[in-house]
């Protein structure tokens, strides 16, 4: 398979991931003057390979879906969790694997329990989207560790107030 080809198939790949695991998440971001000042934010790292069977108790339902669209990837293996509260509009980084790292941004929130947020995982372009809390975005990135494993980053924000 050509370098390009691969390119496009893992672009797809990731495309097919977002929406099958977001289709709830796709409301547009909404404003609310009762904004909370901060919001906690999850980031799971995990490591999928196409060697070992081996998947980790907690990611199979993320296995699952990521092997609907990538089959070959047998081996799942969650390398670390970080959780921080982050402040409304204030950049932060996520360190990941092998020296990169993931900005993740808290754009706002509204009155239904919604965080809208910006994640630029590596190898990737920005990523607007909103979703309730206490709800797991996996994004499949680009990224191949020096052993060849493909870079799995899952987002989650909890717990909100929804203006409440």
């Amino acid at each position: 398979m050509t370098a390009a080809r691969t390119a496009s198939s893992v672009r797809w790949g990731v495309a097919l991931v977002l929406i099958a695991c977001a289709a709830s998440a796709a409301a547009a971001c909404g404003e609310d003057k009762k904004k909370p000042k901060q919001v906690r934010v999850s980031v799971v790292v995990i490591l999928a390979s196409e060697t070992g069977n081996q998947i980790d108790k907690r990611l199979e339902c993320v296995a699952k879906e990521v092997q609907k669209v990538h089959p070959k990837l047998t081996n799942f293996e969650l390398v670390r969790l970080s959780c921080r509260s982050l402040q409304i509009d204030k950049l932060e980084k996520f360190d990941l694997v092998e020296s990169q790292n993931a900005d993740v941004t808290i754009l706002q929130t509204d009155r239904e329990g919604r965080v809208c947020l910006k994640v630029a995982p590596p190898r990737m372009g920005e990523i607007t989207y909103s979703t309730p809390c206490g709800k797991f975005l996996p994004i499949l990135t680009p990224y191949r560790t020096k052993k060849n494993q493909v870079l799995i980053i899952a987002i989650r924000v909890q717990p909100c107030n929804g203006g409440k």
